[in-house]
């Protein structure tokens, strides 16, 4: 299959294969090294001036003139507070970045990064994308929340030996009290069940399932939305169904939390800013507005955790619940949008999610989304005084091993702040108020598309193509076209259902990249008589879901 389909322009590129690489007991020639790395950049460069489906800024020639830094290895491993004796490091680099991402986020930055106070920002440049960061953010919360000591607890005797954790045990009244669920909304990302997986913490869905059959504290009848003994499997529903915005159903979520906090479980919220799909903005604000007095009817704030029940001075007063922020796209252009309204640029912008909410415990957001870079990233923050306890203090790199990874990627860093170091301030709002202008100039030519189908009655899309664009949001998804045109446009494509249907979707995600030219393109191609015809396709038809437990 070539990358092109009948109409369009462009000569047919033959794809690339293993056997193209292929490594052997000799040595590639100069030549045919050169030749193969020729084919494989042509094919990216092929690609990349299409990508429409996935939420990567492509917009990179800024990063070109960091060529020169390939020669060097250049390791962060270790607190990014704190120096290693290992000399090839970008940290100044990090901290600034963290710094950049601090203000933006309205944490409080440090006096002194070695005695940060509770409330003080901490965080460091993730080597993987946002799934670094929610699994770092759930294991700290794990740990919280079920009883661990923390960095700011001194309670363990020997300060360098971190190898056993410092626990404390429940209170004979509550056998649950360090038992964390967690909740998240059936639009959050893939790697959060994984993480889960992972660090063992079970789901309200799991649990309730489980241990509370036919108790779930919600109607779910007449949703559609698939059950496991009455509890809604993959999340909490969102508002709409899949037919929605994609946004976290506050309804939903207050009782299920409560249903929990009344049962003495401390919770783990998770909500999204630019979800996976629909790119959907939770109401961070109001949800938690909503969550405050549920944490205080059942002893969720400020509880007191006891170490040693023979020892009153071994304690910590900490909270019951974490709330997380997934902002893997959203959360590096969502303030900018807030500015560019604030400026006149936009007329409105998605809620506020960030550390002005009292209740955020935790922020990430992939730095290759956006702003863009060449490599995975990401941002992780959180306050000073949740930071988990290190599991050990190497001495051979002589910085606290207070992150997920042990080497880092200082490349990562030096990347996203030379991003941040050229452009302003003002830039970036613009950029972002233009990414949204673009997305609603999107969103409206396939309404427009969608709308003509219908009157001509083209097969497959004689009732339209089903478009949905959620507020503020920089995806818009549709229906499904043929596999020329979602392999051209590297279009992702989504299962959801319909009035008990699976329908197929794909999703165009609008970063800096975009054009309205390159919309334009893809509208020209969608037009095509059949472009929506895919019955010839394996797996094109529309199979009732599974059904109801």
């Amino acid at each position: 299959m070539t990358d092109t389909i009948p109409g369009a322009t462009g000569a047919p590129l033959p794809p690339l294969s293993d056997a193209d690489f292929r490594l052997g007991a000799e040595p590639f020639t100069h030549e045919r090294r050169a030749e193969v790395l020729d084919r494989l950049e042509e094919h990216l460069e092929r690609h990349r001036v299409r990508m429409l489906g996935y939420q990567v800024n492509l917009s990179l020639d800024g990063h070109a003139s960091l060529g020169r830094f390939l020669r060097h290895h250049i390791n962060n491993a270790g607190d990014p507070f704190v120096d290693s004796r290992f000399s090839l490091h970008s940290r100044w680099l990090e901290r600034a970045v963290l710094e950049h991402y601090a203000r933006l986020w309205h944490a409080r930055l440090p006096e002194d990064p070695a005695r940060p106070r509770n409330d003080d920002a901490w965080g460091y440049v993730l080597s993987m994308g946002s799934t670094e960061g929610n699994l770092y953010a759930l294991w700290n919360a794990r740990d919280y929340l079920d009883g661990n000591a923390l960095v700011r607890d001194e309670i363990s005797g020997e300060a360098s030996c971190r190898t056993t954790y410092v626990r404390a045990q429940h209170p004979d009244d509550n056998p649950n009290a360090y038992s964390p669920v967690a909740f998240f909304s059936q639009e959050t990302h893939y790697s959060h069940i994984k993480a889960m997986r992972v660090l063992d913490i079970p789901t309200f869905y799991d649990l309730g399932g489980s241990l509370y059959p036919g108790q779930c504290p919600i109607d779910l009848s007449g949703t559609g939305t698939r059950t496991y003994n009455g509890w809604p499997l993959g999340g909490v529903p969102t508002t709409g169904g899949d037919e929605g915005p994609g946004t976290v159903d506050i309804d939903a979520l207050v009782p299920l939390v409560e249903f929990f906090a009344a049962k003495g479980h401390p919770v783990l919220v998770n909500f999204n800013v630019g979800s996976v799909f629909k790119g959907a903005y939770d109401d961070v604000e109001t949800a938690c507005a909503r969550l405050r007095p549920v944490f205080e009817r059942y002893g969720l704030v400020d509880r007191t955790v006891r170490f040693d029940p023979d020892d009153p001075e071994r304690t910590s007063v900490r909270n019951g619940y974490w709330v997380h922020v997934d902002g893997a796209l959203g959360g590096a252009y969502a303030p900018y949008l807030e500015k560019a309204r604030d400026s006149g640029l936009v007329k409105s912008a998605p809620p506020v999610f960030d550390f002005r909410i009292p209740e955020v415990s935790s922020i990430v957001t992939s730095g290759h989304k956006y702003p863009g870079a060449p490599v995975p990233t990401g941002i992780y923050l959180s306050r000073a005084g949740s930071k988990l306890r290190p599991p050990s203090d190497p001495a051979v790199v002589s910085s606290p091993d207070s992150t997920f990874a042990g080497s880092r990627s200082g490349f990562a860093s030096l990347a996203m702040w030379n991003h941040l170091a050229r452009l302003g301030e003002e830039e970036q709002l613009r950029q972002a108020a233009e990414s949204l202008h673009v997305a609603e100039y999107a969103a409206a030519r396939l309404r427009e598309l969608s709308a003509t189908l219908r009157e001509r009655e083209e097969p497959w899309a004689e009732d339209g193509i089903e478009v949905g664009h959620g507020d503020h949001a920089l995806s818009i998804w549709f229906q499904q076209p043929r596999t020329e045109i979602t392999a051209k446009y590297t279009l992702a494509c989504v299962p959801l259902s319909r009035d008990g249907q699976r329908h197929d979707y794909s999703h165009v995600y609008v970063m800096p990249h975009v054009t309205r030219d390159l919309i334009d393109e893809l509208l020209t191609d969608l037009a095509r008589p059949g472009a929506f015809d895919r019955t010839a396709e394996e797996g094109a038809v529309r199979p009732p879901l599974p059904g109801q437990d």
